[in-house]
Parts: structure tokens; C-alpha cells; sequence
């Protein structure tokens, strides 16, 4: 017994047959009709052509008895075979037409002028509808065309808006200045598929530029000099106009010369300046891409983040920094010295320390003023920076005492740099501090040395302010090295 899936299949196949042997049946009987109706207009044709050719012969035979009923009967059979030609050649070819044209359209199409027979005034509307139909079409394909343009733009732009978004979260991040500078720099190239990216800073009394940064390929060569006090100048241009510029072609002796697209995008920041960014490029396919609403917004983020990043640091040295002498305070030295010591243990370098003291420091308090106390400490911390290199860290300890880190400097030349500051304030004779001129500034001056003498930050520390009161116990104005019978002293 055969299951109820092969009675399935069976029943499938039979109907699979019948409607094969349906569809065969259709498109036979549609060939015999065909068959049937070209046959049918042989026929006519030739019966037609006979009667033409009776007709002429008639005609002849008319004209040559010369009787005018024979000729009026003779014409008048001529025009109905003239119609029935007509009909037959002309008219039923053009109702088929209609009736084609009539099932693809639908019927979708206006009744003609009632003046002309049925199958012209239709087959005129219809002719006029199969116009109005292509040039939907072609309408049609010029709407999808701009459409898909304009769809195309619009995403470019969100892109664009995307992109900038997230460069300007990027800048805006909680940076220190100069690290902004880098990343402003870093993004912007990147974006505008820059080769080579300048930020620029305009002094507001000598009009000179001042490289705050750099990337790309003209790193190593380029200065701010080539920017010349010139009107045709790019920089100087947008920086005056405040407008974003965009230049072609414009020579520059320090620029390659496939580098021919500039984009300058000027920027003032709050309590910094005029600054720029300055991008080239070999060429400004992308950057032409670019609407003044993307640049714009651009340039407000470049903006704000170096006006954060600026009032960043500017927080940070407040916390950081001895509002009155200007140097960093005792807790950033402590801070910065336990890293420098591990620093210095790791790369097996020198790491040394100066405790300074100013001599007799209470007697100008006491007899001159805490105005003129005030200046002496501050003309001692401009006399300690004038010596000291830029990685050393200088710092008030609190009161008259300063303290000085100097990263990779052994004992001996930490000495030697712990003396040209003693001897700077010691030789000089400083007026406007309301000092007599007979009254000099000096310095004591303790130096130890990691891991020399010791490699935990307390030790170090305390090993220099023993150093320190040594040479205030021999003397005053003078250095002393722990651990080391080195004095040295301008004598009175």
C-alpha cells in the first residue's frame, strides 16, 4: 500500500500534466488562428487585386464607348472597392492597433476630439499618451538620478558631521596645552587628508609668527618665518579677515612644489591670540568636498579646545605654582621628585638635590618690609631660573628656602650649578628692591646626590637640608656637598 506522500506526488504530477497539456492546447489553438487569418488576408488581398484589375479594364472599355451611365457605374463600383481596400488595409490594421495599445494601457487615456472618425481620434491619443508615457520614463529616470545625487550628498555631510563630532570630543578632552596642540594638529590632518599641518601663534606687538606645533612631511624644515609680512600672505590673510581661506598655487620657498592647496582656518583664543591652522596638500579634491558649514564647525572645535586646554593649564599652575615667586610649590617638587627617583634607580642615572636658603632673610623682613622681603625672594627665583636648565625642577620650599631637582647630574656638577647660582645673587648689587647698596643678596646652599647617598625621597631630602645648615653653620654664603669637604665662599 503506497503512503499518503507517493499519493501526494502522484496527484501533483497529474495536475503538473494536465496543465502542460492545457497550456500546449492553448498555444495551438492560438498558431491555427493565426494560420487562419493570414490565410484569410491572402485571400482578400487577391480578391481585391482581381477586382482592381476588372475595374481598370472596364474603365478602358468605358472611356473608349464613350456612354456616361457606363461611367458612373463604373466609378462608383470603383469607390467601393477603393473603401473596401481601405477598410481592409487601413482601418482594421489601425482598430487592432487600438485594441492592443488599448489592453497594454488599460484604457488609461483621454477621448479624442469627437471631429475626427473613432479609430484616427484614438489612434491620435494613443500615439500622444505613448509619448507622454516615455517622457514620464525619461522624466523618471532623471528624478531617480538626482535623487540618488542628492541622497549621495546628504550622506557625505553626515559623515562629515559624524567625523567632526568626534574630532571635536577629541580635542575637547581634558588636556594640557601643548599635548591639545598635538592632537588638534593630529585630527585636523587626518580629516582634511592633509600632507602637512602648522599651528601658528601671531604675536599682538611685533605681528611675528611663533610655531606652537607641527606634523606631516615639512616637520624638520619649516619655520615661522615663512610667513612673510606680506597682504598676499595666506595666514596673514585669514587671520585678518577672520574668514576660512582656501588657496591654490600660492608659492612658498619652504612648501614643495606639489604641495599647491592651502587651507587656513583661523582661530582667536581666549587670553592666548590670533593663532592658524595651516594644512597643504598635493591636492584639494577632498577639501573642495568640504561645505563652509563642516570648516566652520571645525573651527569652533579648534577653537574651544585650545581655550580649554589653555585654561587647563593655567588651573594647573595655580595649583602647582608659588603664586609669588612664580616657581612650582613644595608639593609638586615632592611629587615630581619620588618620580624622578624611581626614574633614576630604574636607568641607573644620577639624580641630585639642592636646598637653598636665603642669608639673613628675616633681618629684610624685619628692617626693610615685607614689600621688600617679597622682592628679594622674587629676584632670587628669576636668578635661579636665568641658571638652571629647562628639565630642572625649581620650587619654594616655604619661606626663604627653595629646593631644585636636576635629573641625570652626579654630585660634582649638581655642585657647580648649586655655585653659579650663589655667585649670580652674591655679585650682583640690585636696586629697586629697596636695599641700601652697600646690602647684598646670598645664598646657602646644601647639594646630595641618588643613589650616591641615598635612594628613598626623604632621605635625599633631609641628607640636602643637613648640607644646607652646614654651610650655614661655617659661614653662610656658600655650597656645600654632603658627604664631601668642598666649600666655597665669596669672602665678605
Amino acid at each position: 500500500m503506497a503512503s499518503a506522500d507517493t499519493v501526494k506526488c502522484r496527484e501533483r504530477a497529474a495536475q503538473s500534466e494536465a496543465s502542460t497539456d492545457h497550456r500546449t492546447d492553448q498555444r495551438r489553438g492560438k498558431d491555427l488562428d493565426y494560420r487562419r487569418g493570414v490565410s484569410l488576408e491572402l485571400k482578400t488581398t487577391a480578391l481585391v487585386a482581381a477586382a482592381l484589375t476588372v475595374a481598370f479594364v472596364v474603365i478602358v472599355c468605358v472611356i473608349d464607348a464613350h456612354s456616361p451611365w457606363q461611367v458612373a457605374v463604373v466609378l462608383l463600383a470603383l469607390f467601393a472597392v477603393i473603401a473596401a481596400t481601405f477598410d481592409l488595409w487601413v482601418y482594421r490594421p489601425v482598430g487592432g492597433l487600438i485594441a492592443r495599445a488599448r489592453r497594454r494601457l488599460g484604457g488609461n487615456y483621454e477621448r479624442s476630439d469627437p471631429r475626427y472618425r473613432d479609430e484616427i481620434r484614438e489612434l491620435s491619443y494613443l500615439v500622444g499618451t505613448l509619448i507622454a508615457v516615455f517622457t514620464a520614463s525619461e522624466d523618471k529616470e532623471w528624478v531617480a538620478q538626482s535623487v540618488k545625487e542628492d541622497l549621495k550628498r546628504v550622506q557625505s555631510l553626515n559623515r562629515q558631521l559624524m567625523d567632526v563630532g568626534v574630532i571635536g570630543r577629541e580635542m575637547n578632552a581634558a588636556l594640557p596645552y601643548q599635548e591639545t596642540v598635538e592632537r588638534v594638529l593630529s585630527r585636523s590632518r587626518s580629516f582634511l587628508h592633509a600632507d602637512f599641518g602648522a599651528l601658528l601663534l601671531l604675536d599682538a606687538e611685533t605681528r611675528a609668527f611663533s610655531l606652537e606645533g607641527t606634523q606631516g612631511v615639512l616637520t624638520s624644515t619649516l619655520s615661522a618665518e615663512c610667513c612673510a609680512y606680506t597682504a598676499d600672505c595666506p595666514v596673514r590673510a585669514a587671520i585678518s579677515s577672520g574668514e576660512i581661506t582656501r588657496t591654490e598655487g600660492h608659492a612658498c620657498s619652504l612648501f614643495p612644489h606639489t604641495m599647491t592647496h592651502q587651507l587656513v582656518i583661523p582661530v582667536k583664543v581666549e587670553n592666548v591670540g590670533d593663532m592658524a591652522l595651516l594644512t597643504t596638500s598635493t591636492s584639494g579634491e577632498y577639501t573642495d568636498l568640504l561645505t563652509e558649514d563642516i570648516l566652520a564647525s571645525l573651527q569652533n572645535h579648534v577653537r574651544s579646545a585650545l581655550t580649554n586646554a589653555h585654561k587647563y593649564d593655567a588651573i594647573r599652575r595655580q595649583v602647582v605654582t608659588d603664586h609669588l615667586t612664580g616657581l612650582y610649590n613644595r608639593r609638586y617638587f615632592m611629587n615630581r621628585a619620588g618620580e624622578e627617583i624611581e626614574r633614576s634607580l630604574r636607568h641607573q642615572q644620577p639624580l641630585s638635590v639642592l636646598m637653598l636658603d636665603i642669608d639673613n632673610f628675616k633681618q629684610f623682613n624685619d628692617t626693610y618690609g615685607h614689600a621688600t622681603g617679597d622682592r628679594v625672594l622674587q629676584t632670587v627665583a628669576r636668578a635661579m631660573k636665568a641658571v638652571l636648565r629647562k628639565p630642572d625642577i625649581c620650587s619654594r620650599h616655604g619661606g626663604e628656602e627653595f629646593a631644585v631637582l636636576l635629573p641625570n647630574t652626579p654630585g660634582d656638577n649638581a655642585y657647580h650649578v648649586a655655585e653659579r647660582v650663589r655667585k649670580t645673587l652674591s655679585d650682583t648689587r640690585y636696586t629697586g628692591l629697596g636695599l641700601p647698596p652697600e646690602v647684598n643678596i646670598t645664598l646657602s646652599v646644601g647639594v646630595a646626590t641618588c643613589p650616591r647617598d641615598a635612594t628613598v625621597l626623604d632621605e635625599l631630602v633631609d641628607l640636602a637640608d643637613k648640607a644646607l645648615y652646614q654651610a650655614k653653620a661655617e659661614g653662610r654664603d656658600m655650597v656645600v656637598l654632603w658627604g664631601s669637604e668642598r666649600r666655597q665662599r665669596v669672602s665678605a
